[in-house]
């Protein structure tokens, strides 16, 4: 229960991920780019909180992403659960957060 976004009754992570996965390989790059090929991706902003069940995976493509060369930014919020700044936009977390993606747009998109 430390993620309060990503919780459901009797199912955890992996037995969604086998859902979603609906009998594929769960390493398959179609369903997991972190087992893919990532060059050429674009620049890339992830957004994930300490509580966050997927802040390991999120770190995953983080890293990834760098090794194949790719302009990648992590902004890591503190005590936050996965997608916290959607769910509140007037926590001082979310202003953060969306100031982060301002700030990405802007350089990647221009003004």
């Amino acid at each position: 229960m430390i993620d309060n976004m990503l919780i459901a009754r009797a199912a955890s992570c992996d037995v969604r991920a086998r859902l979603y996965a609906n009998g594929h390989d769960l390493r398959d790059p179609l369903l997991s780019p972190v087992y893919g090929d990532l060059r050429g991706f674009p620049p890339t902003l992830l957004l994930s909180g300490t509580r966050d069940l997927l802040l390991s995976n999120t770190v995953r493509m983080h890293r990834k992403l760098r090794q194949a060369g790719v302009e990648s930014v992590l902004e890591v919020f503190e005590g936050q659960p996965h997608g916290a700044w959607y769910r509140e936009a007037s926590a001082p977390e979310s202003k953060d957060a969306f100031e982060e993606i301002a700030r990405f747009f802007d350089k990647h998109l221009g003004k």
